[in-house]
């Protein structure tokens, strides 16, 4: 991983609001730093019973991070 750029996993729940109510919803945020400054934030939701699509979302998530971590010589 190049030193210039960081990509940090962070479990952050999301709350929106519904009426007079909020509703919680847990997720993964997959955060881009270069040289210590954000420059990417990408939120993917995880639920208690992830689907097939759930776990595609975070896989092409944490691929895209990794691959950018990791630029090409």
């Amino acid at each position: 991983m190049s030193a210039d750029r960081v990509v940090q996993l962070c479990w952050e729940p999301r709350q929106v609001a519904a009426g007079h109510s909020a509703l919680s919803y847990s997720g993964i945020a997959v955060v881009r730093h270069r040289d210590g400054e954000v420059v990417g934030r990408i939120w993917v939701p995880v639920g208690d019973e992830p689907t097939f699509d759930d776990d595609e979302a975070l896989i092409a998530a944490l691929h895209a991070a990794w691959r950018w971590s990791r630029p090409a010589a």
